[in-house]
């Protein structure tokens, strides 16, 4: 089931932004780049523990009667256990970094990465990205080049303060993150260089307003 729903939804925001006019119909080649390699690894583990489960003999007797029962029960019973298989099963831990639509890397956070979600009372990063669109991320000082750059663009920039928890993450102090829609990473400016953002910008047809609003009448 989350297999599907991230194939839908990696699928269906270039599908819209293709239609848009908003991003370039090449970008459509990035899905398969992204979501192939995981399809098939889910597809062969789930092979080979359905073949392990159902084998004959004293080695699928030990997997049904003892492995499955007691030894499974007994591993989930470690936190450390627990975020590793839901890290496993809920595909967070999948990154998109040999995509077409990757670039850049600023900290230990490399372009086709999920966003690390940085929250505390005053601030939720993750906010922002119920738009379900482009957006650039600061955390810490937005430089007034990136600003005007990112204006230029028609690009939303979401400043965000460096706190305590935002170190204990992969970001990068004062480091620029553009957000796809679905929340991955799409380009690090460890410098926050705005050239960088506009080459990426024109690379892959991107435009960041909403041209329909643009275009609809006052």
């Amino acid at each position: 089931m989350n297999t599907g729903l991230s194939d839908a939804v990696n699928l269906s925001w270039k599908i819209a932004q293709v239609l848009q006019g908003r991003i370039a119909p090449a970008a459509l080649n990035s899905y398969e780049q992204e979501r192939i390699g995981f399809a098939r690894q889910l597809v062969a583990t789930t092979d080979r523990v359905f073949q392990a489960a159902v084998a004959d003999g004293a080695a699928g007797r030990l997997v049904r009667h003892w492995l499955l029962p007691h030894v499974a029960p007994f591993l989930t019973g470690f936190a450390a256990a627990r975020r590793a298989m839901f890290k496993r099963l809920s595909q967070i831990r999948i990154n998109d970094e040999d995509s077409m639509l990757s670039a850049g890397r600023a900290g230990d956070i490399h372009g086709g990465d999920r966003l690390p979600w940085v929250h505390d009372a005053q601030h939720d990063n993750f906010d922002p990205l119920r738009s379900m669109d482009w957006q650039l991320h600061v955390y810490g000082v937005c430089g007034a080049a990136l600003a005007s750059q990112a204006r230029a663009l028609d690009l939303p920039v979401h400043c965000l303060p460096w706190t305590s928890q935002a170190a204990t993450t992969d970001l990068l102090r004062d480091a620029a993150y553009l957000v796809r829609p679905d929340g991955y990473v799409a380009l690090c400016l460890a410098r926050q260089e705005s050239a960088d953002l506009s080459d990426y910008a024109t690379r892959h047809g991107l435009h960041f307003a909403d041209l329909e609003r643009q275009q609809r009448p006052a």
